[in-house]
């Protein structure tokens, strides 16, 4: 490529940007085409007033940022806080990985550039040992191994803008689809032919477990790197096998979580309507499932001795799960809220991370297309504790203390606050429940997991 394209390509890349300021400041539509983009309707407009009379008036929540971003970035399909919630990791539908601050959403440094072909990055997961390092699941087949630069910006006096790689590489590389950029901050760790969808770190960041499209669980040694178990059943057996039988997936492994306390335990969830939970001391398959969880995307979170799933389906799609007994323990009517929505259709549910007000995790926050917003869910009573607006569909969404960043299929990357004030926090946070950790729990048989 010689001198003049290089030109070429820069000042088409600036028209660009000047076009898509216009169609922003205008309120146009992007380019970018969301299935959930809709004008607002008077019964939406009386709702927006509503919830800020209901949840925003005279508190502390509040939208403490909506930043718009081009829309030739791709939309997000996964994000993660740091464990100290300075910085947010973002995946994109292009295969871009952006490290942004954990207050202002400011663009700190490009982890990774836009690949060719785009491949979504769909699952990130922060190291539990190593400092500064997390991993993320791509549909190329690949694990990359991100490490992440030691920039720290002051959260005093925040950057309002800071980029540390070249915008116009990474719209050249979709572009006009050109070598992409080689970046020193992500690199394959683990490379497979079938896309990673789903990833989870053991507690003890002895083994790495990853779901796939061609239906498999693969568990591997953080060492050696490779897969010392496989957890997958041939479509030529499964017609023999009875359907209470089966003790492996036999759909996309689409959503998969690792327990925080327990290395051996981890939750998976497939577009077979199944919710499996595995323990990696048994080699045959699965020792739970529960059918009819129509899960479809990154919908699954542990918490102690429960799991709560969101489904993508009109109603009773929150659902929480007791792993000692073995049974559904609740379904989640929220009583709050508005009854003109066209279904909850969740794509993305987590517990409120928050050790200090949701250790016995009373607190849930879910995302999706139907109602356009993301609610913190009281589990207990069943209340909607606060509701952000959202544009578009949410996918993805995580949380640190009273921070909840979420983002989806339209451009905008959101940043907003929660607290509830029936919540108290606890006195001693950091030493509790020391009986739960001495509890033994018989999850199958000949077995017992202390």
């Amino acid at each position: 490529m010689n001198q003049i394209d290089i030109h070429t390509f820069i000042n088409e890349y600036k028209e660009r940007v000047k076009k898509q300021l216009l169609r922003e400041e205008e309120s146009a539509k992007t380019q970018f085409v969301s299935f959930a983009d809709k004008s607002l309707s008077i019964t939406d407009i009386e709702w927006l007033q509503d919830n800020q009379e209901r949840f925003f008036k005279d508190t502390a929540n509040e939208d403490l940022l909506k930043l718009d971003y081009l829309s030739e970035l791709g939309f997000i399909c996964c994000m993660i806080y740091s464990p100290d919630g300075t910085f947010i990791i973002v995946g994109h539908s292009t295969g871009l990985i952006q490290m942004r601050h954990g207050t202002t959403g400011t663009v700190l440094c490009t982890l990774r550039n836009i690949q060719f072909p785009p491949k979504p990055v769909y699952a990130l997961s922060y190291s539990r040992l190593e400092e500064r390092v997390c991993y993320a699941a791509c549909m190329d087949g690949a694990i990359y191994r991100i490490e992440i630069p030691n920039i720290t910006a002051p959260t005093d006096k925040p950057p309002e803008y800071c980029i540390q790689a070249d915008p116009g590489l990474e719209c050249l590389n979709m572009q006009f689809y050109g070598t992409p950029g080689i970046s020193s901050y992500s690199t394959p760790f683990i490379t497979q032919r079938s896309a990673t969808l789903s990833l989870g770190l053991s507690a003890d960041q002895s083994k790495m477990v990853a779901g796939y499209a061609d239906t498999s669980i693969k568990i591997y040694d953080m060492e050696t790197q490779e897969a010392v178990v496989t957890y997958k059943v041939h479509k030529l057996r499964l017609q023999f096998i009875p359907k209470k039988l089966q003790r492996a997936h036999f759909g996309q492994v689409c959503a998969l979580r690792c327990h925080d306390e327990k290395p051996f335990l981890f939750a998976s969830g497939g577009w077979d309507r199944t919710l499996r939970i595995w323990d990696t001391r048994c080699k045959v398959g699965c020792i739970m499932t529960f059918e009819g969880v129509n899960i479809c995307s990154d919908a699954i979170d542990l918490n102690r001795d429960h799991c709560i799933t969101g489904s993508w389906q009109p109603t009773e799609a929150l659902v929480v799960w007791d792993l000692v007994a073995r049974k559904r323990l609740n379904i989640i009517r929220v009583q709050n809220r508005r009854p003109d929505i066209d279904g909850e259709y969740i794509y993305a549910c987590r517990y409120w991370r928050s050790p200090q007000y949701n250790r016995k995790g009373k607190y849930a926050i879910i995302g999706g297309s139907g109602t356009n917003t993301v609610e913190v869910i009281n589990l207990h009573n069943r209340y909607s504790a606060c509701s952000y607006p959202a544009a578009g569909t949410v996918v993805a969404l995580t949380s640190h203390e009273n921070c909840i960043a979420y983002g989806g299929t339209a451009s905008v990357f959101n940043i907003v606050s929660f607290h509830d004030p029936k919540h108290e926090k606890y006195d001693n946070f950091e030493n509790f429940d020391d009986d739960y950790n001495e509890r033994v729990v018989t999850l199958f048989d000949g077995d017992e997991i202390y």
